[in-house]
This record gives C-alpha cells, structure tokens and sequence, in this order.
C-alpha cells in the first residue's frame, strides 16, 4: 500500500524531509511487511519510510561524510531487513550515530545473505535442497548439524516460527537458531525439527543429502515431550530444567511439578536445584519423564559428591515436656481480715 507523507526530522539535524517527495510505493520497493499490531504496523511504516528515504537520497546523512558507497548499501539492506514494527517506533528519535549503530546491531542478526541473481549454479544448489510443506505458512528454515548441536536459520523473522523453535528448545545464538545435542541423537533432533517445521507451514532446505532423505522418510525417533534436562540458561545454570511444552496435558505437568520443594515453575517447565536430585528420579519414575544423558550425569555427579558418607537414619528426639508454672492472682491492694490489727 503507498506510504502516508510523514515528515521527518533528525535529532540533531537542522534537516526536515518530507518522503512523499523521494520514496517509492512500498510494493514496488518489495520491502517486507512488518510484523506487529495494525496500528503499530501503519505508524513504523512511514517511519521506515523516512528513514529509508534517507538512506537512498541522502547518503551522507548516515554518518561522516566519508561514508562510502559500500556502507550506504550495507546500511540500506540492513534497514530493509528489520520487519518489527515496534523496532522502528522506539528507534524513532535516535540521531544519526545511534540510529547506525542500532541498525547495524540489530539488521546484521536477521539478515539472510542470498546469493547474486546471475549465479545459476548457487540458486540450484538452493533449489535443490528445499523441501516444500503442501501449504506454506512460514519462511524458509536452514538446518544443518555442528558439533554438539543443531542449527536453524531462518531467512527472514517471523514469530510463529520463532514460538515454534523456542517450544522445541531451541535459543537464539545470533545469527541461528541452536539446540545442544549429544552427536548420536543429533540427527535425530535436526530430522525431528525439519518435520516439525514443515507441518508448521515452513519450507525446510537441508545441503546434507542423507540428513534431507531422512526428513522425507519421517526417519527419526522422537523426543519424550516430558524430559529432566540442565539448564543451559545463565539465569537457572546448573539446576534441573523439566520439559513438557509440547506435552499434551502441560497443566497435569505443572501441577506435579509444583509439588516439588523450591521448585520454580512456569506454564511450560519448571527448575529444581541440583540437591534435590533423588527426589528428581522419584518424579521422573513416576510421572514418564526421561531422564536426559545430561541430567543423568548431574545426577551421577551429586551422587559422587556424597559417596563416601555415612548414611544415617537420624531420628531427633523429643523435647521434654515442661510443667507450665502455676499462675498467680494478681494482687488486688485489699489486706486479709485476718492480718490486721484489733
């Protein structure tokens, strides 16, 4: 849709631009549309609008004035790669300098290098390794395996998807997606993440052949939704982290796991302190939690902090009981009859 005439001045700047002069119709510049509440949506476009007239017409407004031809391009694929409404709102009276600044910050982490247009041979690289959803709803995913890890990059933002990775546990690690995985079942959590992705609505491209025939054949055994993992937060490091997001019945989940003592929480998960380990297996046991190789071995290391204790069945004894004092009357000023003199 064409862009409201929105006039901008920049903090600091003796300059007002109105961009109803120099930008073109948002279509035929192809920028994405930006994600975020329709009200938001319509103000931060004709806020991307100045500033990306800015970046076009006025190259030497973005910084000094030795700002080469190279960093106004990288600048304005930066620019047009940010799709948070809210981002451009709260950006909105920075001056030149920290204006450049968050851009770069914040465009370098979301954007997805594509190859040129002319290099046929990379496009069906690319082509080839996609594998298409029957109805997409979501951008295209990257998986590929490192070492103790699967990684997820996704060619342009997008919150469902991102609620998606978090819920499989995955955290962001700029510029990916990443999930640690022991090496002989990380192929079975990036096959399983594919799947998930494109019953999502999310074409998936994979460049390993065999890991992309996997994700054709269904070929991996899945993860318990009920998992005792470690956390890998640095708010909750080295506690027990309980997983049930994509469990079927989390509030059955979270009622058990708030029975658990000092236990913190949430809808989705819960953490335990490493002491508590025991009463960890009891709960597992009982309520069809697997045990993680991760958590196994916490588990094993707090056992060996104690493996040469004594063990003792400590029974505390009672305290005696205490005779309560008699209670005396309170005096009342008057002398006995009997005491006083005839």
């Amino acid at each position: 849709m064409p862009t409201t005439a929105f006039a901008m001045v920049i903090p600091g700047e003796d300059i007002n631009i109105d961009p109803a002069d120099k930008i073109e119709d948002e279509a035929d510049a192809e920028l994405p549309g930006l994600t975020g509440s329709d009200k938001q949506v319509s103000w931060a476009t004709e806020i991307r609008a100045s500033r990306i007239n800015i970046a076009k017409y006025y190259p030497t407004l973005l910084g000094t004035l030795s700002t080469s031809r190279e960093q106004s391009g990288e600048f304005l694929k930066c620019l047009q790669s940010i799709r948070r409404a809210h981002w451009w709102i709260e950006t909105r009276t920075l001056g030149r300098g920290q204006f450049m600044v968050a851009v770069f910050d914040e465009g370098l982490k979301a954007q997805y290098v594509t190859p040129p247009k002319d290099n046929a041979t990379a496009h069906a690289v690319l082509d080839d390794a996609l594998l298409a959803p029957t109805k997409t709803r979501g951008p295209i995913a990257e998986i590929s395996l490192a070492t103790g890890k699967v990684r997820v990059v996704l060619i342009e933002f997008d919150e469902a998807t991102n609620t998606v990775l978090k819920r499989s546990g995955y955290r962001w690690d700029a510029p990916a997606w990443t999930r640690l995985a022991v090496d002989d079942v990380a192929g079975h959590r990036a096959v399983e993440i594919a799947v998930r992705l494109i019953a999502h609505g999310c074409p998936v491209r994979i460049f390993d052949e065999a890991l992309r025939q996997r994700v054709v054949e269904n070929d991996y055994e899945p993860e318990s939704p009920r998992r005792v993992e470690v956390s890998t937060s640095a708010k909750y490091s080295t506690k027990f982290h309980l997983v049930w997001a994509l469990d079927g019945h989390p509030a059955l989940c979270k009622k058990a796991a708030s029975q658990l003592r000092g236990a913190k929480v949430f809808d989705d998960g819960a953490y335990v302190t490493t002491s508590h380990f025991e009463e960890i297996q009891d709960f597992a046991s009982q309520n069809g939690f697997t045990i993680t190789p991760e958590a196994q071995t916490l588990i094993d290391a707090e056992k060996g902090k104690l493996a040469g204790s004594v063990k003792v069945a400590a029974r505390p004894k009672a305290v005696p009981e205490i005779t309560p004092k008699p209670v005396l009357a309170p005096a009342n000023g008057e002398i006995d009859a009997e005491l006083l003199d005839d």
